[in-house]
């Protein structure tokens, strides 16, 4: 075989892995496709009505939208009672059986068409004026490949200066310490076994809890972590150092960690532990070693999404911070 064939089957193999592992993404289809899933959704009141104040301030009488997402495709629905000409549906896990019967249903099937399809492999007849999408995690990015996709549709979609919901979001995080959701809630020993291997799991990875309110502490101010421009950035967010000074005297439980998006002027929506709890809970990196910290003291977060085929495979660490006029930076 010479070096053109070898190249041809690393295209092919290549092709083959993209389709299986990042257009198809069985979990997701499988996660969305769940109509208890989707009832969560449609009943986050913040959600619902953030979302359509920004269409409604948004899409014109006779725009043509795209909605990136689109599930249940109440976010289309909203385009088209704020005047779209056309709202194109986009959704490709089982859910969409249910949105084709609501569509009917409604009778707009003139208005709102349907397509069954991963956006990357779509094909619209006409460009946009907005895209809409909420295809938002409780981290803003890290389980949904919102930025390449949304970067995907806006290069193929949307009109020059087409207008972007959500336009931006920030990520924050939070040390802090509770008895109430931290990883470290599980006694050792457990009903006499040596649960250490199960528990050493816990930390490192990830997880979703509901602080809204439960009581914990917060050792420090939120750090803002990662801005998102939705419309200008290609790529996910790569390794951050992010330094926190510690107010307040309590153990080190982990991080809490939540967004805060911009969904046009004037309109925003944040899953922070300090509102009321929406249906995407709180991201939470739980520390290990469960240090204690002191008011004054400077702790160095170290933390990398490690991003695979769209999902965030978290990688961080707690560092000691060198001063404490440390920057957020990125690599």
């Amino acid at each position: 075989m010479n070096f053109v064939d070898r190249g041809l089957v690393a295209v092919h193999k290549f092709r083959r892995w993209w389709s299986r592992r990042v257009l198809r993404q069985p979990w997701m289809l499988e996660q969305f496709g769940n109509p208890f899933l989707q009832e969560s959704m449609l009943l986050d009141k913040a959600r619902c009505e953030a979302y359509r104040e920004a269409i409604f301030r948004t899409v014109k009488p006779g725009d043509v939208v795209v909605d990136l997402g689109a599930g249940t495709g109440l976010l289309s629905f909203f385009a088209a009672q704020a005047g779209a000409r056309r709202v194109y549906a986009l959704e490709m896990s089982k859910i969409a059986d249910v949105t084709a019967e609501l569509i009917e249903a409604n009778a707009v099937r003139d208005r709102i068409t349907l397509i069954r399809k991963n956006s990357r492999r779509a094909r619209l007849p006409e460009r946009c004026d907005v895209l809409v999408t909420e295809t938002l995690s409780a981290f803003c990015f890290d389980t949904e490949n919102t930025i390449e996709y949304v970067a995907d549709a806006r290069e193929r979609f949307l009109k020059p200066g087409a207008r972007i919901i959500p336009e931006s979001a920030d990520t924050f995080l939070l040390p802090f310490a509770s008895q109430a959701f931290g990883a470290g809630r599980l006694p050792l020993p457990f009903y006499g076994i040596d649960f250490r291997p199960f528990r050493k799991r816990l930390f490192g990875e990830f997880g979703l809890v509901r602080a809204s309110g439960k009581p914990f502490v917060a050792l420090s101010q939120a750090a803002l972590c990662y801005h998102i421009d939705f419309r200008k950035d290609i790529k996910n967010p790569t390794k951050t150092f992010v330094p926190f000074r510690i107010t307040t005297d309590g153990r080190l439980d982990g991080f809490l960690g939540w967004f805060e998006a911009r969904l046009c002027e004037g309109v925003t929506l944040s899953n922070s532990p300090y509102l009321p709890l929406t249906h995407w809970w709180q991201h939470c990196l739980p520390v290990a070693e469960q240090p204690s910290y002191r008011a004054g003291q400077m702790l160095l977060l170290c933390l990398d999404p490690n991003m695979v085929a769209g999902e965030a495979h978290w990688k961080y660490a707690v560092q000691p911070a060198i001063s404490d006029s440390l920057p957020v930076r990125q690599e």
